[in-house]
């Protein structure tokens, strides 16, 4: 069943979200199936063998874009109006590369693919070891696998956090959150509009 399209944001009106996600999220916002126990196995033993190559490649990257730079500051100096073009290049470059790949499976998913609690408790665990003070928080798609996206949101939710309106959202990939405002910060903020 799909969700009806929500109604376009007003443009210059921030967009303040309280509590979970709101009603107009599409499919990309629900669960995965579960992977079986044999992709599992499968997708385990790959990423024993792919992880020094994935290192290797981080390694590589890291050197070119050190060398880049050293390069490119001479260059960004002689010639400022290529700076813009080379970060947009740089900032391109380093989003193709995951730091996780999506279908890597530690031993702890291996064991516990498909119990709903398993993706709620590791959720949690990464929302309440962030400091009060900390406004930006990260959820990666690995975290949510088994409950998706939306149940992600709702459990983000409860701890206070909300999908940041920064950011262009990609719930396949990952979330980016930030503090839902308390009834003092809006009161503050005063009326939208």
């Amino acid at each position: 069943m799909s969700m009806p399209a929500a109604p376009p944001h007003p443009p210059g009106q921030p967009y303040v979200q309280h509590g979970g996600p709101p009603p107009y999220l599409g499919a990309e916002w629900e669960a995965q199936p579960n992977r079986s126990r044999r992709v599992l196995i499968l997708c385990h033993v790959g990423m024993l063998i792919h992880f020094p190559v994935h290192v290797a490649m981080f390694l590589a990257v890291f050197a070119f874009i050190l060398a880049f730079s050293l390069v490119g500051e001479f260059v960004f100096v002689v010639f400022f109006f290529l700076e813009k073009p080379a970060f947009r290049l740089l900032d391109r470059g380093l989003g193709l590369l995951t730091l996780r790949p999506k279908w890597w499976a530690t031993w702890r998913e291996l064991r516990h693919e498909g119990e709903p609690g398993f993706p709620r408790d590791r959720i949690e665990a990464v929302l309440s070891k962030q400091k009060p003070k900390t406004t930006d928080a990260m959820l990666r798609a690995h975290l949510y696998r088994g409950i998706g996206p939306r149940a992600a949101l709702e459990i983000a939710a409860s701890y206070g956090w909300q999908l940041s309106d920064k950011v262009p959202v990609r719930p396949k990939v990952e979330l980016v959150l930030r503090r839902a405002p308390g009834p003092a910060d809006l009161t503050k903020a005063g009326p939208v509009g």
